[in-house]
């Protein structure tokens, strides 16, 4: 029953594909606006400030459990690692990650509903651990229709019992521990059944080849991990010198960005597949065509939301969350303009990725990366949500530019077509 569900036939059409994509995109992002929302207008800024440091706090350990092998799995077309190198290397990465939260915890002095609401939202992370690397397989097999069907599906599960719990019981902690279980369920039900479709899952060790993928993922790990600290930089800064009131003012202005962001990094997953073709049957022009064409349509998108913000953006954000942003119109088209340069260094990683030149991308992650562990801190002391929205847009700046040259350079380089 939920095979013929989750992979009716004819539903990997290119068409289907990108409408499951987009929808999948905007349920996702669109559920962590919804929590904040709800948190902000049933428990105040500050409870929304909680939730956005915990939920920071576990997507940099989320990043250490997906050890950013999805688009090394995805654009593995050809299978030099098997199914069950992937899911070996996931379970090391997550194990990684369980011990990081619980040295974390240790020593960083979070106690009460703070350390309930971290550790919930830690759990979480590791569900979505687990079904990054199903999902992957499913993508990797060219359905990537099946992994977005599944993603909204447990996504308004998850959303619709997180918000009821939340109203119900006005707790935010219970509320959280609700939200890690029913998508532990959800992945247990609806995934186990789903990646039997995929070939054989039997777990099989290859020290060889699982120490082999280790090492080729290592880089993109360190950069994922390096991006997380760069994209979370100002909620902790902000936490430290401005209190939780402003955290969470300053949340529900970059949930702007962070949808922005999310909803581009799903719009962009099913070209992993096509640009890893064009690049093994070296089609320079093709893979140069689709960055190109891509990094126009997120410009577009981008500049028609800045001049939709500019004019209303925080009339909305105010009536939305029952905060008075009015002041913050500036702020929150920085902060798309960060979003926008977010999504355009997904794309250009995926192109450096394809190219098989993952260690490169630590360069632009480096520097930027250290630039922001400077220089964050100080604007958001002295220049609050300003300081943050400038920070934020510098160094995705710095970022994208380094990868677009990158990408350029290496293009040129590795890939020789008749002209």
């Amino acid at each position: 029953m939920i095979a013929k569900i989750f992979m009716p036939v004819n539903g990997n059409t290119m068409k289907k594909v990108y409408m499951w994509t987009v929808v999948a995109g905007i349920v996702y992002a669109g559920s962590s606006f919804v929590m904040s929302l709800v948190i902000t207008n049933l428990l105040g800024a500050a409870a929304a400030g909680v939730f956005r440091n915990a939920m920071a706090i576990a997507n940099l350990l989320g990043t250490i459990g997906l050890y950013n092998v999805r688009m090394f799995q995805v654009s593995d077309v050809l299978e030099q690692f098997s199914f069950a190198d992937y899911s070996i290397t996931r379970i090391l990465s997550i194990s990684a990650m369980i011990i990081g939260g619980v040295i974390w915890l240790l020593f960083a002095g979070y106690s009460g509903e703070k350390l309930m609401v971290i550790i919930a939202l830690i759990a979480f992370k590791v569900g979505e651990g687990i079904a990054d690397l199903l999902e992957g397989r499913y993508q990797q097999k060219d359905r990537y229709d099946v992994a977005c069907r599944g993603i909204v599906f447990k996504t308004l599960l998850y959303l619709t019992i997180f918000v009821g719990c939340l109203l119900t019981t006005k707790n935010l902690a219970l509320s959280a521990i609700v939200l890690a279980v029913i998508y532990f369920i959800s992945i247990i039900v609806i995934d186990g059944q789903l990646i039997r479709q995929f070939g054989e899952i039997a777990l099989k060790i290859n020290i060889k080849a699982q120490a082999q993928l280790i090492v080729e993922c290592t880089p993109l790990f360190i950069n994922a991990f390096l991006m997380m600290y760069i994209l979370n930089a100002s909620t902790y800064a902000m936490e430290r010198y401005q209190g939780e009131e402003a955290l969470g003012i300053f949340g529900s202005l970059y949930m702007m960005a962070f949808v922005i962001s999310l909803v581009a990094s799903f719009a962009l997953k099913p070209l992993l597949t096509i640009l890893s073709d064009k690049y093994i049957k070296g089609d320079k022009k093709g893979f140069a065509k689709i960055l190109a064409r891509q990094s126009a349509i997120i410009m577009g998108i981008t500049t028609v939301a800045i001049i939709g913000a500019w004019f209303l953006g925080t009339i909305i954000l105010t009536l939305i969350f029952g905060i008075d942003l009015s002041s913050y119109r500036l702020e929150l088209c920085l902060m798309l303009v960060g979003g926008a340069f977010t999504a355009l260094y997904q794309l250009f990683q995926y192109g450096i990725i394809i190219m098989r030149h993952q260690i490169m991308c630590l360069v632009g992650s480096a520097i930027s990366a250290a630039l922001t562990w400077v220089f964050t801190p100080l604007l958001i002391k002295n220049y609050g949500i300003m300081g943050a929205s400038i920070s934020f847009v510098l160094s995705m700046a710095l970022i994208s530019v380094v990868l677009l040259i990158l990408n350029w350079y290496f293009l040129r380089k590795d890939v020789v077509v008749d002209e």
